[in-house]
């Protein structure tokens, strides 16, 4: 599956009343996404299995870009909706995530509601105006580069990153016309008709 590095359910009203790591590991399909609590900047493997429960995080073999394999500590593995990745700046001490990734399939959500199958208008519209992203068909394609100063620049504690995919039916034309490592603005007449949705959900930690 691709990913951002080769590949970064909002809970219902009972949850909310539970304890935290409580929450988090009864959640049906995921949760919101934030850079705080078991994400945040200084997290480790360990602080997952606390707020997880040991039997749902595993370090195992993840893909990478480019065809590469890396090392990833992996929440709720086997459930599509449930599962993270968590890559660790160090690696040899598991800590300090680097990215925290909710791929195709999950039920996780960020910042104002936005999850996997998102479109491109609405994300536009939460982040109240257009942003830059990449091309389509290549190992980065329909990453955000850039957000153009707006709401979803200023997401606490780290960056928001989504990747997106185009419509398998949207016209050839323009999927052609938005393919390959280059940039483009959301509202390209372009990129609009090639009807892109999320595909990745990501938090990103800058040094």
């Amino acid at each position: 599956m691709k990913s951002w590095y080769g590949r970064a359910i909002l809970a219902v009203l009972a949850l909310a009343a539970m304890p935290g790591a409580l929450a988090q590991q009864a959640a049906p399909g995921g949760a919101t996404l934030k850079c705080e609590g078991p994400f945040a900047k200084d997290s480790s493997h360990a602080k997952l299995v606390e707020a997880f429960g040991a039997p749902n995080v595993a370090f195992e073999e993840v893909d990478a870009a480019e065809g590469e394999k890396m090392m990833a500590s992996v929440v709720f593995a086997k459930d599509p909706k449930r599962r993270l990745e968590i890559t660790w700046k160090d690696e040899a001490e598991r800590r300090m995530p680097g990215m925290v990734l909710a791929a195709e399939g999950s039920a996780w959500t960020a910042g104002s509601g936005l999850r996997i199958g998102t479109s491109l208008a609405d994300v536009e519209a939460a982040n109240g105006k257009p942003f830059k992203l990449s091309g389509f068909d290549w190992d980065y394609g329909g990453t955000v580069n850039d957000w153009q100063d707006g709401t979803l620049a200023k997401f606490p504690g780290c960056r928001l990153g989504l990747r997106f995919e185009p419509d398998d039916a949207a016209p050839p034309a323009a999927l052609k016309k938005v393919a390959g490592d280059q940039e483009f603005a959301s509202n390209d007449p372009n990129m609009r008709a090639a009807k892109p949705k999320i595909s990745e959900i990501f938090l990103a930690y800058p040094d």
